[in-house]
């Protein structure tokens, strides 16, 4: 007797791909409302080809029920009916998503609910959970990278209860969580008297929290894109010189210069470096990593930023817009990864009682 399956089949060839915005959070409403709001931004777009693709939108809530609005002005999601989980998988099974596209920026958001998405066999836009989860944890990040070569500031792990004071590393240094981004809980730490209360802080945040040493010198952004050949194209950004409220400031256009301006020598550093790290975290479509230089000219990797909610002001579609190519533009290289994406959809299978496995879809009753 077959089990139910819950594999989903896209759209026949031909027809308009339909595009699932993922949206929402469990966690608190910072995060609920940051990803309403970029996946409002990438839906916005005007430029985007509605006649090539149907855009939908699901909603995690933070009472952990689901919505299927209309848009995702407040109006309608507020009129949008809400569902338990078993019903939202139904109503995803009979929506038939071609791909999907992740804007959910807390910790599960990027990984569990990723993997919901291969489970469903949905193919979606981006790096895949097991990438996120370690590169979600900025320690875990920093030991993958100097294991494959990758160079990173020194730094210390403290554990709340066990290590609350770096021993090595000494001020100036950088005190950030483990887990957080989107610059919550980061300080920089200039004279030992300032030093306690900032690990305070940022143990508020995590259980686990980094201490770096503080490189200084300039700060720049660079976005690697994945061709389709596999080949890795590079682009970068400038934010000039860390001040205390640093990574604010650095959400500012005009306070980015793009591309940066690097030595050749300095360029070809960046380059190896950036390929290298992307490789070495598993990354696919893109990645995203922020570093220092130092005087020398020697780039550090700071952190890997390994989402994009691709609207016109996104920091990868920003700064690929700078590269000279047409393709690369916003929202072409978006449509490019959702066709990518799509391509990637494999044929669905059904487990049987008796292990074996068939080809089946998600059209019945449930």
């Amino acid at each position: 007797m077959a089990s139910d399956s819950v594999a989903v089949v896209g759209a026949a060839a031909g027809q308009r791909k339909t595009v699932l915005h993922l949206v929402g959070s469990r966690q608190d409403s910072f995060y609920y409302d940051l990803s309403v709001l970029y996946a409002r931004a990438c839906d916005g777009c005007e430029e985007l080809d509605r006649s090539r693709y149907e855009f939908r939108f699901a909603v995690v809530g933070m009472d952990d029920r689901w919505s299927f609005p209309e848009s995702l002005d407040e109006k309608a999601l507020e009129a949008a009916p809400s569902l338990t989980f078993a019903d939202a998988m139904a109503h995803i099974c009979k929506m038939a998503p071609d791909v999907m596209v992740p804007h959910m920026f807390c910790v599960e958001g990027m990984t569990r609910y990723r993997s919901l998405f291969d489970l469903l066999q949905i193919p979606f836009v981006g790096n895949k959970e097991y990438t996120i989860w370690h590169a979600t944890d900025k320690a875990t990040t920093k030991q993958i990278l100097e294991a494959n070569g990758v160079q990173v500031p020194k730094g210390e792990l403290l554990i709340r209860g066990r290590v609350e004071k770096p021993t090595t590393v000494k001020v100036p240094f950088v005190v950030k969580p483990c887990n957080e981004d989107n610059s919550r809980g980061i300080t920089l730490v200039r004279t030992e008297e300032e030093a306690q209360k900032a690990i305070e802080y940022a143990f508020s945040f995590d259980e686990r929290v980094v201490v770096d040493e503080y490189i200084a010198g300039r700060e720049i952004r660079v976005a690697c894109i994945e061709e389709e050949d596999g080949s890795l194209t590079l682009v970068t950004s400038s934010d000039g010189k860390l001040t205390a409220d640093a990574i604010k400031q650095a959400k500012k256009d005009g306070d980015r210069k793009c591309p940066a301006d690097l030595s050749p020598l300095l360029h070809e550093r960046v380059d190896r470096i950036t390929r290298e790290a992307h490789r070495a975290l598993k990354c696919r479509h893109y990645s995203l990593f922020d570093m220092r230089i130092d005087a020398d000219e020697q780039p550090y990797v700071l952190e890997a930023c390994l989402f994009c909610s691709f609207s016109p002001l996104s920091v990868i579609p920003a700064m690929a817009a700078h590269a000279g190519r047409e393709d690369l533009r916003h929202p072409n290289l978006f449509h490019t990864l959702l066709e990518r994406a799509a391509a990637e959809a494999k044929a669905p299978r059904q487990v049987t009682d008796q292990g074996s496995t068939t080809a089946s879809d998600c059209s019945g009753e449930h």
